[in-house]
């Protein structure tokens, strides 16, 4: 997993969060690994852009003028959202130890186009976005790949079918579904034409023609 570098600052205890939101920047926390928490900020323009608020790991690389934070390396924990906008208004960094392993949530990606749906007519149903492994920090992959090409109609994918990179474990205790192609809808079968109703429309005739005389 490549690194992101986020620049951080320490910050007061007692400074407002509010003041700090409307200043332009985003008030969080730096904990673990043994370390003392410490309150943190950063710029709310930088982390936007960063793509750390999408789904799934992310291995942070913090810039700091401060020798205690410069250098450093960190998950995303949680994010806590607006309740309206759902824009970002505190961030929990967890810190972590480049040898030691960690778990995390990283992102699944669906490739391919299942033949249940393009030959069936079927839905493609995810179940999980995330999945939870452990590995070393800079292992961690970005995303999870999984190819549901050759799924049809009732098939699924599930956690034990799924081929992680070298040095990464799966985190689970039941082998829970990640995807599957549900059926059609019943109204989406019910709409569907067939040979009778076809016949019939091609034998009706065409609305507003008229209709031929008796002789």
């Amino acid at each position: 997993m490549r690194s992101i570098e986020l620049s951080v600052e320490s910050r007061a205890v007692g400074e407002s969060p509010r003041r700090l939101r409307r200043a332009g920047a985003i008030p969080g926390v730096l904990y673990g690994a043994g370390t003392a928490n410490v309150c943190v900020k950063v710029d709310a323009h930088e982390f936007s852009k960063s793509g750390l608020s999408g789904h799934g790991a992310h291995l942070i690389k913090l810039k700091s003028v401060e020798a205690a934070l410069d250098q450093g390396l960190a998950l995303i924990q949680d994010i806590q959202g607006h309740p309206v906008s759902g824009a970002p208004i505190h961030v929990d960094f967890l810190r972590v130890d480049a040898n030691t392993p960690v778990t995390a949530a990283v992102a699944i990606s669906f490739t391919g186009k299942a033949k249940g749906v393009v030959g069936e007519g079927g839905i493609l149903q995810p179940v999980r976005r995330e999945i939870e492994v452990r590995a070393l920090p800079g292992n961690l992959p970005e995303h999870i790949d999984i190819d549901v090409t050759e799924l049809g109609i009732h098939d699924s994918v599930h956690i034990a079918d799924v081929a992680l990179p070298e040095g990464v474990e799966a985190i689970y205790q039941d082998n829970f579904t990640i995807v599957s192609v549900l059926p059609p809808t019943k109204e989406a079968a019910e709409g569907a034409p067939t040979a009778e109703t076809t016949e019939a429309a091609a034998a009706a005739p065409a609305a507003g023609a008229a209709t031929p005389a008796a002789s």
